[in-house]
């Protein structure tokens, strides 16, 4: 995992998330992860690469199931806090 030991995560999920990758991912020689990389102003939660699975960028989002009321490829209609949000997909 690249930084080994994190102590600090922006958000629960992406601690949760860390911890995922740690255990089950196990990177070593076979795979490499790494936590916010900076990809020219881009900043992605986690990139896992393998050579078997190339390479794979995660965003972690802290919602629940039960959170989300609609979702397509380009939003999402959250129920949070008695409110609805609309969230752009930022993934192009």
């Amino acid at each position: 995992m690249i930084p080994e030991n994190v102590e600090i995560f922006t958000t629960e999920g992406e601690k949760q998330f860390y911890r995922f990758l740690e255990s089950v991912a196990k990177p070593d020689s076979q795979y490499i992860a790494w936590y916010t990389p900076d990809l020219k102003g881009k900043e992605p939660d986690f990139i896992l690469f393998g050579d078997k699975i190339g390479l794979i960028v995660f965003e972690v989002k802290d919602w629940a199931l039960e959170q989300i009321r609609e979702a397509n490829p380009q939003h999402f209609i959250l129920s949070m806090g008695g409110k609805t949000k609309s969230r752009k997909n930022h993934s192009k």
